[in-house]
């Protein structure tokens, strides 16, 4: 699995190329096809402007659409291929997929009736998902691996479906699957990235992150876990530059403000972490991280009950939560003096 997993990281860096200029479809295409959905998407809107209507723009359009999780730009534009009787193969499933991304769970389950295609088990797994019957998604994934067509996006969700759960055991095969049918692919890195963040190994997790970064600097979810991953090593000198990085392209996001403040307590500057967590104060309450590093803060610099009302409530609502019962046990003791 390691030797795996590191030929996947390493496949990655080898992904750049170049297009000469030529008909915006064609680069739009290339771009989807390397995962480049804003480069696709304008690609595609650019050839819609020169032809309202091409059912080969529109249709890649849609793609790029379901791929970024715009359900209802992309049945609007499924309805216009529709109209111009274009509709792709696969119509039917790129349908299920906007809906489930708009909410409507039974639309989608109509919309795959007939459907026994490994995307199609992928689907119904998701739908399941929504809906919170383990069940129904074990039972897709099983009908899945033994369904035709590729079944890469059916591994990534199953692997993803256990990482979310803490499972390294259920996901292992899937994220091996994942590894073996695409290993450049930026969805291959996460989950890889995941499964070694559960196993321990945070130097691979924090290389998989890495190379994601290569081809997206600014992508949320790869900074993210790339700031974990380094935090986990002891490595600030990598973390401090992505939280930046993460601040610049994401201007007011809470985690990153929470990332920001983090390295102000590394440093003992609790006033400035109790400044910074307090100016985005109502999206700290419900950032629980943020909310017990705001607590901390308040701890260290006296305000025993102020501290006392961020954390509280975190203790309650999470009893097995260690950390948050250390450090209400600290304020009982601040308390009492």
């Amino acid at each position: 699995m390691r030797n795996l997993f590191l030929a996947a990281v390493a496949a990655a860096g080898l992904a750049a190329c170049s297009l000469v200029a030529g008909d915006p479809l064609d680069e739009a295409r290339a771009a989807y096809d390397r995962q480049d959905y804003p480069a696709a998407r304008t690609g595609a809107q650019a050839a819609l402007a020169q032809d309202a209507d091409g059912p080969g723009a529109l249709e890649l359009l849609a793609r790029v659409q379901v791929a970024t999780g715009q359900g209802q730009a992309a049945l609007a534009t499924l309805a216009r291929l529709d109209d111009a009787r274009a509709l792709p193969a696969d119509a039917n499933l790129l349908r299920a997929e906007a809906l489930l991304q708009t909410g409507e769970v039974e639309a989608a389950r109509a919309a795959l009736t007939g459907q026994r295609s490994a995307e199609a088990w992928r689907l119904r797994a998701l739908a399941a998902a929504r809906q919170g019957d383990d069940a129904a998604v074990k039972a897709a994934f099983r009908n899945g691996h033994g369904a035709e067509g590729d079944k890469l996006r059916l591994y990534t969700l199953e692997a993803t479906w256990h990482l979310d759960r803490g499972d390294a055991e259920g996901a292992r095969r899937a994220v091996g699957e994942v590894q073996r049918l695409a290993p450049e692919a930026v969805e291959t890195l996460f989950v890889s990235a995941r499964f070694a963040n559960l196993l321990g190994e945070h130097e691979l997790a924090a290389r998989a992150y890495m190379a994601i970064l290569e081809r997206n600097p600014s992508d949320r979810p790869a900074l993210l876990g790339a700031i974990a991953s380094a935090r986990n090593l002891g490595r600030m000198d990598i973390a401090a530059p992505l939280v930046a990085r993460g601040s610049a392209a994401w201007p007011g996001d809470i985690a990153f403000v929470y990332h920001t403040a983090l390295l102000d307590a590394d440093a003992g500057r609790w006033p400035a972490v109790r400044e910074r967590l307090q100016r985005s104060e109502r999206a700290v309450i419900d950032f629980a991280p943020a909310r017990l590093l705001y607590g901390q803060a308040m701890l260290e610099l006296g305000q025993v009950e102020q501290a006392r009302s961020m954390v509280q409530p975190l203790a309650e609502a999470y009893p097995d939560n260690a950390e948050y019962r250390a450090t209400l046990a600290r304020i009982d003791g601040a308390a009492r003096g």
